[in-house]
């Protein structure tokens, strides 16, 4: 028997284990050649469906990570900034 997206997954939040583990040029990477399989249309309508949901979830990981670092930084700036001399 197939297994469903949920039994794919192990994560709480659904995501896949392995996306899970790539760094973001790794997802990025994974991510454009999905868009290129779909934009040239040599893959199945099941295939393309299939490529599709990769594809999210691949953007979503991207984007938290992205996020994850934006935090990062704004933290960093708000230490720096408060660990200024007043003058």
């Amino acid at each position: 028997m197939a297994k469903t997206s949920s039994e794919k997954t192990n994560d709480a939040t659904g995501a896949d284990p392995a996306i899970l583990n790539l760094g973001y040029e790794d997802a990025m990477k994974q991510l454009e050649s999905i868009v290129d399989q779909l934009e040239s249309g040599s893959i199945s309508l099941e295939e393309s469906l299939k490529a599709f949901e990769r594809g999210r979830a691949l953007s979503n990981h991207c984007r938290g990570i992205l996020d994850n670092a934006t935090k990062r930084i704004q933290t960093l700036t708000a230490d720096a900034l408060s660990k200024q001399d007043p003058e």
